[in-house]
């Protein structure tokens, strides 16, 4: 997540922490606004080599697209501000959802 600060278009296995931050630029079952670098499932020299030639390819052959990809990985806020204020948003519907179920009992 730091080398995205500085613009650093990930290129990663999906799986543990990356799987929860990284999101294949090419996945259409993932909101565009989320897409943000280059996912492989297998843990091998092809699973690697897929996701570095798609890289690759849009830097060689897209540079506008590269770029924009650059800026939008760039801005991600991933501060600890950030990730609290979810949960606090996330605790509240619960506890208001809760509190809704107990009325009703």
């Amino acid at each position: 997540m730091i080398a995205m600060r500085y613009g650093t278009i990930p290129v990663a296995r999906k799986t543990g922490g990356l799987n929860d931050s990284v999101f294949d630029v090419d996945d259409d079952t993932i909101p565009l606004q989320f897409r943000n670098g280059y996912t492989f499932l297998n843990p091998d020299e092809q699973g690697v080599n897929s996701g570095l030639e798609r890289a690759i390819s849009r830097y060689r052959n897209n540079p506008e697209s590269w770029h924009q990809l650059v800026q939008k990985v760039m801005s991600i806020d991933w501060s600890w501000e950030f990730s609290a204020s979810q949960y606090e948003d996330l605790y509240a519907k619960s506890v208001a959802r809760a509190r809704a179920a107990a009325s009703r009992a």
